[in-house]
């Protein structure tokens, strides 16, 4: 089991089984990485979300996170990552029943999106962004390659635990999300949903997710691909901190 100390601003520490880093005060944000990603890539974008607590997760068998034996899925994911704001509650807000912020990017937006289904009471607002609801909604070149890289390294596995690692951190690329249209419409989470012009999930796609979630507003960011964290931080920031800021007041 990983170390039970008290997580501190800017440190590796641990929320559950999850390496957290946790920096700045006010109501707290929970910042969720994409596949094969660590917390690193929300670097440009946490000094600019100033007035919140930003709780910077990385997923199970992701950079300091361990992968332990259980199976990976979104699923999974979504549970460690509860247990984490729940863990967070308990030990670092007094036991208080506050709720969380969440800003998801790529798959941290599906795993977000779980927690929105299934644990909504987890939840005051999130942003999700460049996230599916199904693998069939990226664009086909992007499932092609996904496909190619798992098999690859499902080949490779066979003779390399590295490679065998991979295919499973692929494999939740692989079949998986699947959300519903009737879970969708049973969202009551706040959310925006947020993604590049030119993201490897095509617009109808991001806009289909927006309009059967309650409520939700839909941003496209003229110009931009997949990677907005990396590469349009401020907007991120500005339009995340927007959106859940008067959610999140008192929280």
């Amino acid at each position: 089991m990983p170390p039970a100390a008290d997580p501190r601003p800017g440190t590796g520490e641990y929320l559950g089984e999850l390496a957290a880093r946790i920096e700045g005060a006010g109501p707290p944000v929970v910042l969720l990485h994409g596949n094969s990603e660590d917390w690193s890539v929300f670097d440009a974008v946490i000094p600019l979300l100033d007035g919140f607590t930003t709780i910077s997760l990385d997923s199970r068998g992701h950079g300091r996170s361990p992968r332990g034996n259980k199976a990976l899925s979104l699923r999974q994911l979504a549970i460690d990552t509860c247990r984490a704001m729940l863990e967070y509650r308990a030990r670092c807000a007094g036991g208080r029943p506050v709720t969380f912020g969440l800003i998801g990017f790529s798959d941290g937006a599906n795993i977000g999106l779980e927690i929105a289904v299934h644990r909504p009471d987890l939840l005051a607002a999130q942003v999700l962004l460049g996230g599916n609801v199904t693998p069939a909604a990226l664009r086909p070149l992007t499932n092609a390659g996904i496909l190619v890289a798992y098999w690859a390294t499902r080949v490779a596995g066979a003779v390399s635990a590295g490679a065998r690692h991979r295919s499973q951190v692929l494999g939740l690329m692989v079949g998986q999300p699947n959300v519903t249209r009737a879970q969708l419409e049973a969202v009551s989470v706040p959310t925006m949903v947020m993604v590049g012009q030119r993201d490897v999930v095509p617009r109808r796609e991001s806009q289909r997710v927006a309009q059967l979630i309650p409520g939700a507003e839909w941003v496209e960011l003229t110009g931009q691909g997949h990677m907005l964290p990396r590469s349009a931080p401020k907007l991120v920031a500005e339009l995340a901190s927007g959106f859940l800021g008067p959610r999140l007041v008192g929280g």
